[in-house]
């Protein structure tokens, strides 16, 4: 399943088999963005029936925004609906940061990668940690 945001800001696809959903997020978000990204999970939730499942999630288009609420509020959501990991790609220190307070406050699994390997370190991983994953395509 993929699943792209009218206004561009997000795109989200599924590997039901694997029980990995790879993300990628860009720009500078608003409530609104946040509440369509938010209403597109429970597609993605209903996928995995609270079976664990993990995230490859690429944040090196995205800026930080005023949505940490509401960001908590959805990760502690998504932990009750069985997310256990998440590969943070970035190499903003600053999106480091509220990433790293959100999933704390959330108790989710996580981990974040930059560089040049990003991509295959964040992989290797969540590998590590159970999940298996296809070869990295178009996020």
């Amino acid at each position: 399943m993929e699943i792209v945001d009218s206004k561009g800001m997000y795109t989200i696809l599924v590997d039901q088999r694997n029980r990995i959903v790879y993300e990628k997020n860009t720009g500078v978000w608003t409530s609104e963005d946040f509440k369509r990204f938010s209403d597109d999970y429970n597609m993605v939730f209903d996928t995995f029936g609270n079976k664990p499942w993990a995230k490859l999630c690429n944040l090196s288009e995205y800026q930080v925004s005023s949505i940490y609420k509401y960001l908590i509020e959805f990760l502690e959501l998504s932990v009750e609906n069985g997310y256990t990991h998440c590969a943070i790609i970035s190499d903003n220190p600053i999106t480091n940061a509220q990433m790293h307070e959100t999933c704390k406050k959330a108790g989710l699994n996580y981990s974040f990668f930059s560089g040049i390997n990003a991509f295959e370190d964040s992989i290797d991983w969540l590998e590590s940690n159970g999940y298996k994953l296809k070869e990295f395509a178009s996020c």
